[in-house]
């Protein structure tokens, strides 16, 4: 799989990795022999990054009992969130996360949507001088919200990673925010690469233009992926599946080449014409 640098520290990351909302949220301490075949073709196809978050339910639990089961432990960059209030309150929830995943340390701890993000990202900076985590991280779940992840990017120079929505139907990150991500030089996780799937529904029965096969791209997934990963600013995307079938799909758009600015100018240019 390819892989984009980390800015701060030069660490390569594999440019797909795994979303667990609602995909994970399952009944811990049972088989789940299809979560288990999603999470062997992810890391068979290259792929590190799972990221997570207390609001998902069970999905941290799921993801420490998954890898510890399958030796898949030392494997995996794992990322989740912080989401309270009160520097107490998220002390405790990271360390009760931390412990969920199986670890004693993890990748990458974000404050999600940004909830009481002054507190624990003080509590963050202390936790990375430990070693207690790797890297800081912020995210929001909505474009609406660039313009107070950038004020936060520019006050707190020690965040690693800003996660956001952002896809080819979704094109507001492009005005400013991805090129303002490039400049600070801070690593970016894009959530909602599919809206949730709603863009399967807008593509339904239509055929991808002839010129995709030369992009490597053989399904609208590929495609919908190459489109968010060509841009100079993505590190990653992180699209969520508890379907085997679909984590095979989304791994392939991790490997072969990635389209240049006139290609990407030329599928938005298509899609908004379907």
């Amino acid at each position: 799989m390819l892989s984009k640098p980390i800015p701060s520290t030069g660490e390569e990351l594999p440019i797909i990795g795994l979303g667990t909302y609602r995909a994970f949220n399952v009944t811990p301490n049972r088989s789940h022999n299809q979560l288990k075949r999603v999470i062997n073709l992810f890391f068979g196809g290259g792929g590190t990054l799972i990221d997570s978050s207390p609001m998902y339910g069970n999905s941290e639990i799921i993801i420490g009992q998954l890898l510890a089961n399958n030796n898949y432990n030392s494997k995996g960059f794992l990322a989740t969130k912080v989401w309270t209030t009160g520097k107490q309150s998220g002390y405790e929830e990271m360390t009760q996360s931390i412990v969920r995943m199986g670890r004693n340390r993890l990748e990458l701890m974000q404050v999600h949507n940004l909830i009481d993000a002054d507190s624990h990202l003080e509590t963050l900076k202390e936790w990375k001088k430990e070693g207690k985590i790797k890297y800081i991280g912020i995210t929001h779940y909505t474009d609406k919200a660039f313009d107070e992840l950038g004020s936060y990017l520019k006050k707190y120079p020690e965040i690693d990673f800003c996660q956001f929505p952002y896809s080819i139907a979704r094109r507001s990150a492009e005005k400013y925010f991805l090129d303002l991500c490039h400049d600070l030089q801070v690593a970016t996780l894009i959530n909602r690469p599919f809206e949730q799937d709603d863009l399967f529904a807008l593509v339904q029965k239509k055929s991808l233009p002839e010129w995709a096969t030369e992009l490597g791209c053989l399904t609208w997934a590929q495609f919908f992926l190459k489109y968010i990963l060509g841009h100079r600013a993505i590190t990653c995307a992180i699209p969520a599946t508890s379907k085997p079938e679909h984590m095979m799909d989304n791994l392939v758009a991790g490997n072969g080449r990635l389209p240049c600015d006139k290609e990407l100018k030329e599928m938005a240019n298509f899609f908004d014409k379907l």
